[in-house]
Parts: C-alpha cells; structure tokens; sequence
C-alpha cells in the first residue's frame, strides 16, 4: 500500500480510465443519493437534489480547477491545453466549493427553496466525498507531505512513496508523509459527527456551520504538513492558500454563533475569555506555520501563545466553576485543553534547533483544538432549546417567589 497497488489507471476492454476519474465519479453518485435522503428529512420539494446537481457538479468542476490553476499558472504555460485534462488530477477543494456555493445561490433563487436547508442537505454528502476523493490523490501520487527521513516512520499509513524521475529516466521513490490518508480519516470523521447530530441541530444552515468549523480547523493543521500546497507570497513570505482561508473560515464560523447570542449591555467574562482562546489558537496555528517554513526564531513567540492558551483554559476552568458552584462539562473541557497546552510546553523543551514537523502539527492541532472548542461553547450558548428552558426557569422560579409571597401575606 506504500504505492498505489492498481497503478493510476483501471484497463479494461482496451480503455483506460484513471482511478482519480473514476473514484470521483462514485463520490458524486454517492453524495446525491445520500443527499437525496436529506432532502426527504428536511422536506425540501422533491428532485430538489437532482435538479440542483445538474448545475452544481459542471460549477463545481470548474471553480476547483480555475482556483488551482490560478495559483499554479506557470505549470501550463507551455501547454495550455493541459489546462482542461481535469482526469490528469489538479482539483482544489476550495474551489468545488465556492463554485457549489454559487450553484447553491443560483438554485435556491430559480426554485424559490431556502438556501440554508439545500446546503445542510448537502454538506454530509461533500464530507463523504472528500474521503472518497482523496484515494484519487493517492493512485496520483499527489496531496502528499514532506519528506520522510526516518526508517521506523516508513510505514502505510504514516507515509507513502513518491516516485521521481530523475534526468536519465530512472525512477526514484522516496518516503513521504501521507497527508492524503490523514485528510481522508478526518473527513470521514466529520461525516460521522455530521450524519450523528443532524437531527439535533435547531437552526437551518447549523449542519453547515459545523461543517466548515471542523473540517476547516483540520486543514489548517493538514495543509501545514503539505509538500504540493498552492502558495502565494505576502512580503517575501511563502503563505500556504488553504491553510489561511482554512483559519479564516473557522473564526468567520465562531463570528457567525457569537452574532446568534442575545444582546447585553456587558459581555461575559467567559465570552471574552472565548475570544482570547479564538485569537491565541489561529495566531498559533499561522505563527507556528511560517515558523515551520523559513523563521526558526519565530519558535519562542508560537510557545509563548500556547502559555497563553494554558493560562486562558485555567483562567475559564476558575471562572466557570465558581459561577456554577460544581464541576460542569465546559469546565472540563477546559481543563482537557489546558493539559493538552501543558503536555505541548513540556514537549516542547530544548526543540528550539530539532523541532520536528510532527511536533509542529501536535502544536497547531492543539491550538485549533481550542479555536473548536470556543465555536461549541458560543453555539451552545445560543441553542434555542437551551434559551426555552432557561425562560422556563425563570417563569416557574418567580411563580413559586409570587405564590410564597402571596401565602406569607394571607398569613399575615
């Protein structure tokens, strides 16, 4: 399993078809069928799925090949043509997405459906998909990461060989990490929270919401471990795309739960307490990045967040349970995260000359850890439900203080 058993292509009947095409192709039958299935739970009109998959596969297809080319343009200057072999691999996921989103914008407008419900039929299917996808990756030997040097880290699924060819035509293979299978097991993994917690969810457009928080914090932890990310240059800086827009699109999520809370005249010192961990959290993650690619000495600012981290997880622990007089899940939560920065610190003694890339991956996957964290305290805050029983609450504690009251005054 270290290279693709099957090559990059199935033979059959004198045609060949690449597997990246192929295995595509059965994520797109996949995902309709499963989304057609929500169509019926969300009571979207029928066919609502098939007629929006007609415009939304073709967008779909051309937004993730125009958002690669473009940051790729010098690949195809020799031949452009090359440009419109799509089954040759060269897909961005982010570009799928944004050209789904304007089918989504485009349907919903034409139908007269609400745009909040097509999506959360359809992001359970795009997660399932994305696992499925990423073995077309693999079979062309592409979305893979850095360099594996270490003998005892030569193994599927930690790494993959990458074959090389070299001037006279000899093939070289090395080892590298395969971030294929680890975005492949964390997609799976947001489609099993998604497909879990759907029905629970109290808001159209929530499925959504969580879907891009999580999937979004693992790619930013993911694309750092990446050798073929598509890249721009900020001051002379190599910035990986989808690692930024990832952390961008988690806090622009958290924005969107904390505008759902109702307004008071003072903020919370556990909100605010959430925004301290929100900032420190994507700040670590992109500060440990450009770390991790030319500037060694941004080494002790990265550690000094994930101190910063520790001491905001405390700071609510204390904070929490003193209000709420007991031990309560968020506060231990809190203190999970909190041991998780400790362990971090303590690994990371004496790793200012020798940090791995594992260790700066544990560092980010912490950091937005806390940044998922903080989205699911700010949504719990505004679960409707929750909101209900509150007033509930309230209602029969000052019915029971008027009927006490009213009882003392008879006796009186």
């Amino acid at each position: 399993m270290s290279r693709p058993p099957l090559g990059s292509a199935l033979h059959v009947f004198g045609l060949s078809i690449a597997w990246y095409s192929l295995l595509i192709m059965t994520a797109v039958v996949i995902g309709i069928w499963l989304a057609t299935r929500e169509e019926r739970r969300l009571q979207l009109p029928r066919d609502t799925i098939l007629n929006f998959a007609l415009l939304a596969i073709p967008l779909a297809v051309v937004g993730a090949r125009l958002y690669y080319v473009a940051f790729t343009l010098n690949r195809y200057q020799n031949d452009l043509l090359e440009i419109f072999r799509v089954w040759n691999g060269g897909l961005a996921i982010y570009g799928a997405m944004l050209g789904g989103l304007l089918a989504a914008i485009l349907y919903a407008f034409s139908a007269k459906v609400p745009l909040p419900a097509l999506l959360d039929a359809c992001v359970p299917a795009l997660a399932l998909g994305q696992a499925i996808g990423r073995w077309g990756n693999y079979t062309n030997m592409e979305a893979y990461g850095s360099r594996v040097y270490d003998e005892a880290l030569q193994f599927f699924p930690f790494a993959v060989e990458i074959r090389l060819l070299g001037a006279n035509g000899t093939e070289y293979w090395y080892w590298h990490m395969a971030t294929f299978f680890y975005e492949f097991v964390w997609c799976l993994v947001v489609f099993l929270i998604l497909m879990a917690s759907r029905k629970r969810m109290k808001r159209r457009g929530d499925t959504l919401c969580w879907y891009l928080l999580l999937y979004c914090a693992g790619r930013t932890v993911i694309e750092g471990l990446r050798d073929d990310s598509l890249l721009f240059s900020v001051a002379g800086a190599q910035v990986r795309v989808s690692q930024l827009l990832s952390a961008l699109v988690c806090v622009g999520v958290i924005v969107v739960f904390f505008l759902r809370l109702q307004k008071r005249h003072k903020p919370r010192l556990a909100e605010l307490l959430c925004w301290c961990v929100v900032a420190s959290g994507v700040a670590c993650a992109l500060v440990g990045e450009f770390e991790r690619n030319a500037y060694q000495s941004l080494f002790l600012p990265a550690q000094i967040l994930v101190a910063l981290l520790f001491a905001f997880d405390i700071s609510f622990f204390v904070h929490y349970t003193r209000r709420m007089k007991k031990l309560c899940t968020p506060a231990i939560w809190m203190l999970a995260a909190a041991s998780l920065c400790a362990v971090t610190l303590l690994f990371g003694i004496g790793r200012r000359e020798e940090a791995s890339a594992v260790y700066f991956a544990f560092r980010q996957l912490v950091a937005m850890f806390h940044v998922c964290l903080a989205g699911v305290w700010f949504y719990l805050r505004t679960d409707p439900f929750r909101r209900r029983r509150a007033r509930r609450q309230v209602f029969e504690a000052e019915t029971e203080a008027l009927v006490l009251s009213g009882a003392e005054s008879e006796e009186g």
